[in-house]
């Protein structure tokens, strides 16, 4: 498939999560109150890291059919491996499933029962994105998203249940009810493909083995942006985490530009473009990213005139959405730069580097400054150190004087707009994009109009 066919299907399918996103990211904060709100987020922090206990292999299948076809993949191969990570994660369920219900935390309980059905849906769609089947992506992700908001609204409005164990048992009982369908639609279920326990180990070692170092890296990557919130939980009051985790919430509507390319340039960057092509995509997501922060000043008039028991959080939300347009460049670019280039070693080393500096600005800006925004300014700080750190890791792929000038003054500009009122603001910030993307990239914007849409 063609990489500009790509990335509109993943922005397709990123767009209807994003309203649905902008339905739940609104609505459930608006009409929960804020403890079973809070309690809900705490099972999705739970849910987050539920991707490390294949222990990398679903990563490894990703590495394995990364830049090939769907069509080239043996049926009885993709039955075989699917079937190993079934009986694998069956083992894994059970022994957490029962300590989470010994302790009596009915969070980490249901935690437990959704390990298995999202790590079988990861794999399909890590099949998916691996072979550029981005249309299948993009209806995958798209289903449980709309299963999900659908039965929020029922809950909401006609059950009308404040109750936050309701709307954890959802998301649980869509993930089942998205795996099984899949597994149904492949038709996979009925084929009778035996597979010993010899085969079985041979394919669970050949496949952690070429993605552990991946998944402890993506891992990484999630405890490195997920480390502001556990500092919250811990130190601060359930209002206070439930603040910060709407906030969170929000990113969700800028993730539709930072995902469509962070999932589809693995698939291009496999196939060995020319660096030029390469240095081009990262100039684009750069005013991507740039553009689609802009969305902070629609969301803050819509916070402070329908939710205004969250306005604590506007604050938190600007600095988050500057943090990701710092990481656009890290996600899409340089994160798929190392797995398609196999420098998984130097991506795991350079993940714990990250990690510990995250855990460290955490710590201290949160210490010295005691409020819940110190973490988000923590974050945003080891978002730059993470992307100059690439620049060292891949320097045939650095950035040009000219990016970082044109991140910097993005920056400087949308934190000035936010010292005038919303619209003047987004005025400002709207003036600024297209003075600077025309003084910057005039001539990658008319390539791009040129190349990947007509």
């Amino acid at each position: 498939m063609k990489l500009s066919k790509g990335i509109i299907q993943v922005i397709i399918a990123n767009l209807i999560n994003l309203i649905i996103s902008i339905g739940n990211g609104f609505l459930l904060p608006k009409f929960l109150s804020v403890e079973s709100y809070a309690a809900l987020k705490t099972f999705l922090l739970y849910t987050s890291y539920i991707g490390i206990l294949h222990l990398g292999y679903v990563d490894g299948i990703y590495i394995k059919y990364g830049g090939k076809t769907i069509d080239s993949i043996e049926i009885a191969e993709f039955i075989k491996e699917k079937r190993v990570l079934l009986l694998f994660q069956l083992g894994i369920t059970l022994p957490i499933a029962l300590i989470a219900f010994f302790i009596g935390d009915s969070g980490l309980l249901f935690a437990a029962i959704s390990i298995l059905p999202i790590n079988m849906v990861f794999f399909f769609k890590f099949i998916y994105q691996a072979t550029g089947e981005f249309k299948e992506y993009r209806h995958i992700t798209n289903l449980s998203s709309i299963l999900i908001f659908a039965l929020n609204l029922i809950s909401l409005f006609i059950i009308k249940t404040d109750f936050s164990l309701w709307y954890i048992r959802i998301q649980v009982i869509i993930s089942f009810i998205v795996w099984i369908y899949y597994e149904s639609r492949n038709k996979s279920t009925s084929i009778g493909y035996k597979i010993s326990l010899k085969e079985m180990r041979i394919r669970l070692n050949e496949n952690i083995h070429l993605g552990i170092i991946i998944m402890l890296g993506n891992f990484m990557g999630i405890w490195i942006t997920s480390i502001d919130r556990w500092f919250v939980k811990i130190f601060y009051s359930v209002a206070e985490f439930a603040y910060y985790s709407f906030a969170v919430t929000m990113l969700r509507l800028i993730n539709v530009v930072i995902t469509a390319f962070s999932v589809t340039l693995y698939n291009f960057f496999c196939k060995n473009p020319e660096d030029e092509e390469i240095a081009l995509l990262r100039r684009i997501v750069l005013i991507a990213g740039a553009a689609i922060i802009a969305i902070i000043f629609p969301v803050e008039f819509v916070v402070r005139t329908y939710l205004e028991k969250y306005v604590y959080a506007v604050s938190v939300i600007k600095i988050l959405f500057m943090t990701q347009f710092v990481l656009i460049e890290v996600n899409a670019v340089y994160l798929n730069l190392y797995k398609a280039l196999n420098l998984q070693k130097k991506y795991l080393i350079r993940m714990i580097i990250i990690t510990i500096i995250a855990f460290f600005l955490n710590g201290m800006i949160g210490y010295l400054w005691n409020n819940i925004i110190a973490y988000a300014v923590a974050t945003l700080l080891t978002a730059f150190i993470w992307l100059v750190l690439c620049q060292i890791d891949l320097p045939k792929y650095k950035m040009a004087y000219t990016e970082w000038l044109y991140i910097l003054l993005t920056v400087s500009v949308y934190l000035l707009s936010g010292y005038f009122s919303i619209w003047i603001g987004l005025f400002i910030y709207a003036g600024w994009l297209i003075i600077g993307t025309f003084l910057f990239y005039w001539k990658d914007v008319k390539q791009l109009l040129r190349e990947y849409l007509f």
